[in-house]
């Protein structure tokens, strides 16, 4: 499963979420609660840049006592879709193809 370790930090009375292995996704929230439901988005839209560039996903570290975040289900279905096919070597037009 995709669980990424986040770092959290005050931030001037907020809360700042980081990735340590997606630095694209970057949020925060007003306490550690909302900080970690907001990172779940800013997972999401993070890794949707890696989709759009066809670039590999980054690989989630251990987390060594740090919380993790995953993405939605929805999320974790269409990132798991990516890999494998970016594994089979298939493009969205050959899985439409094979598909009808």
């Amino acid at each position: 499963m995709l669980e990424y370790p986040v770092e959290l930090s005050a931030d001037d009375g907020a809360i700042l979420v980081r990735f340590p292995d997606v630095p694209e996704a970057i949020t925060y929230g007003t306490d550690k609660a909302e900080a970690l439901r907001r990172a779940v988005d800013a997972l999401e839209t993070a890794l949707s840049f890696y989709v759009e560039a066809r670039k590999p996903l980054p690989a989630p570290g251990r987390a060594r006592g740090r919380p993790v975040v995953a993405p939605s289900l929805q999320g974790l279905l269409k990132l798991e879709l990516y890999n494998a096919m970016r594994a089979a070597g298939m493009r969205k037009a050959e899985l439409a193809r094979r598909l009808g």
